[in-house]
């Protein structure tokens, strides 16, 4: 039986919708990564970014992303899928959470640390820099979207979890864009 689109499936104990609750689990393990991943992105800026102020503006880069284009990979994922065996759901998501944000890795935060770059009079990133963003993306990605979409049956009756976690990367996003704004406002 055809699913329609606007149905939601939903958590029948809490009613937390389950792609939303993949999302927040997707973006948090995602903040997690890109402040485990700080230092090389400092490394890669020739250490003229401070760790914390980037560690938060690569927070901001992943879940919007997140928020924005993987929740509708999310959707994608779950509309197309249907026709995947239950055990390879986890394998598809993370597909997609692989080739989605390693194209945006490779696209926003290559650009966002070269216009960070370039008024400093520093060298833009290099090739190989941009495959080595790419291929952290492509992990973090793959990590995120897998453990998203197990994430529900974790997470979706611990709905102060949830929020929790949802509330974290929103505050780590501020924070993000609070930081950014301040760089661009003394670069440019």
């Amino acid at each position: 039986m055809a699913r329609q689109w606007t149905n939601i499936t939903r958590d029948e104990e809490s009613g937390l919708p389950t792609m939303l609750v993949q999302a927040i689990a997707a973006a948090g393990v995602l903040c997690v990564g890109e402040i485990i991943c700080a230092p090389m992105f400092a490394g890669m800026a020739q250490n003229r970014f401070a760790l914390a102020p980037w560690a938060a503006v690569a927070c901001l880069l992943a879940v919007a992303f997140t928020y924005t284009v993987g929740f509708a990979l999310l959707w994608c994922v779950e509309s197309l899928g249907n026709r995947l065996r239950p055990s390879l759901m986890p394998v598809a998501y993370g597909v997609a959470g692989l080739l989605g944000f390693t194209i945006w890795g490779c696209a926003v935060f290559t650009a966002f640390i070269n216009s960070m770059l370039t008024p400093l009079g520093l060298a833009e990133l290099s090739n190989s820099q941009v495959i080595l963003i790419g291929v952290n993306c492509a992990a973090l990605g793959f990590a995120a979207f897998f453990l998203g979409s197990i994430a529900p049956r974790m997470l979706s009756r611990r709905k102060g979890a949830v929020i929790a976690i949802g509330v974290l990367t929103l505050v780590l996003t501020i924070f993000g864009a609070f930081t950014l704004a301040k760089v661009y406002g003394a670069l440019y």
